[in-house]
């Protein structure tokens, strides 16, 4: 029993973009509320004051996602690696990503690769989980050096270097996969295969 969860940075990434609204208009109704106690308003500000409330609700609102992200892989690692099915095996779950270039879909494929590098379980003893396989889908021209996503690529590097994990999609190679790819502009997601963790 298993499915592939194709492309999972670009499906994530409008609900990224509706919290992130939803929590920068919450810090600027708060700080409104607060500006009314001492008789001001965001619109009597002047230009600088306003340009600095707006980068505060930025920081949080960013931080916010960030951290919904964080607490969503751990949520789902943390299931599908605990709950069986009645024949006492889990379910095969494969995530493709790394295509994605907006900065949801590039910050959802890296805190996805860095909650996976952590582990789960007790400080100071986290283990990597086995489910779900990880496929990063590689192309040059986007992942290369200098390129949108060399930084998502090389948060995968380092998840590599230390769970083995994710696996490798090469879609400017030769094969099925990348002639899709390169004819349609549309990615064929594996299932992935399975490998031994480090211990």
């Amino acid at each position: 029993m298993g499915f592939t969860v194709p492309e999972v940075d670009k499906i994530l990434a409008p609900y990224a973009e509706k919290s992130y609204k939803k929590y920068y208009d919450n810090y600027l109704k708060i700080q409104e509320q607060t500006l009314e106690i001492i008789g001001k308003s965001i619109k009597t500000l002047d230009s600088y004051e306003k340009a600095e409330l707006e980068a505060r609700a930025e920081e949080h609102a960013m931080s916010k996602v960030r951290r919904d992200f964080e607490q969503g892989w751990q949520g789902i690692e943390y299931k599908l690696n605990t709950v069986g099915s009645s024949r006492g095996d889990y379910p095969f779950v494969t995530m493709t990503f790394g295509l994605g270039t907006s900065r949801f879909e590039k910050m959802c494929s890296i805190v996805f690769l860095q909650v996976h590098k952590k582990g789960e379980g007790k400080k100071g003893f986290e283990q990597p989980v086995l489910f779900p396989k990880l496929v990063f889908l590689y192309d040059e021209n986007l992942h290369g050096e200098g390129c949108e996503n060399e930084d998502v690529f090389e948060e995968a590097l380092l998840c590599s270097a230390k769970t083995m994990y994710p696996d490798y999609l090469s879609l400017t190679g030769e094969g099925y996969v990348p002639e899709m790819y390169k004819k349609y502009g549309t990615v064929v997601s594996p299932m992935g295969k399975c490998k031994l963790q480090p211990i």
